[in-house]
């Protein structure tokens, strides 16, 4: 399932940031992040309602406030029957004239069933520092793989700050706008990553993730 959600209230979101600003934070050269275990109490109810039932559960998840793009990466787990992400933009710091409507979030067709991963085709190994996710250099394990594919010039313009290789057999499922008190959804196994979006003028986005199984 990929979706947009319900639009969170603006009570929520003032809650959802009041929890980030009151915990301690995991601090690394490109984001910060804080436990999200006390928002799904407040959360728990929405994402019920967004799936239609309450038979799942969350062992995982994160606040986020990122300073730097993201890469293509999975949520995953090897533990837990993987299900949907769901994503929570909350706030963004911008310049003046930032270009905040082409702000977007790139779901792929393509699928992943082992741990979180970022997915690096023919780079060398990182020297960039300890980060929570590995580095996945070969796709032989990625599943509906295109090996003769490569997503298209405006795509791969879209998300300049990536290595262009790092696309090989990658094509994209969906473009999700990504807006604060906006949620969406997405499988948990989907490759995704964001878009360049300093190249827009966003300095940096706090936002919270859940990653569901059953």
């Amino acid at each position: 399932m990929i979706k947009y959600c319900t639009p969170l209230s603006v009570e929520t979101v003032t809650e959802l940031k009041n929890i980030y600003n009151s915990q301690p934070k995991q601090e690394l050269d490109w984001r910060k992040g804080a436990d999200f275990l006390p928002a799904l109490e407040l959360l728990t109810d929405y994402v019920s309602n967004e799936l239609g039932h309450n038979d799942w559960k969350c062992t995982q998840g994160t606040f986020f406030e990122a300073h730097k793009p993201y890469r293509i990466h999975t949520d995953t787990s090897v533990n837990e029957h993987n299900y949907q992400t769901f994503v929570f933009p909350l706030d963004w710091d911008l310049d003046n004239n930032a270009c905040v409507q082409e702000n977007s979030l790139y779901i792929f067709k393509q699928r992943w069933h082992l741990e979180s991963t970022n997915f690096r085709y023919g780079s060398k190994p990182s020297t960039d520092g300890p980060r929570h996710n590995t580095d996945t250099r070969e796709y032989s394990k990625v599943e509906n793989l295109e090996p003769n594919n490569f997503i298209d010039k405006d795509a791969a313009s879209d998300c300049d700050h990536l290595n262009v290789k790092h696309f090989t057999g990658l094509s994209v499922e969906a473009k999700l706008k990504w807006v604060p008190w906006k949620p969406l959804t997405f499988p948990r196994t989907a490759l995704h990553c964001s878009n360049n979006w300093h190249r827009l003028g966003i300095k940096s986005k706090l936002g919270l993730s859940l990653f569901t199984s059953l």
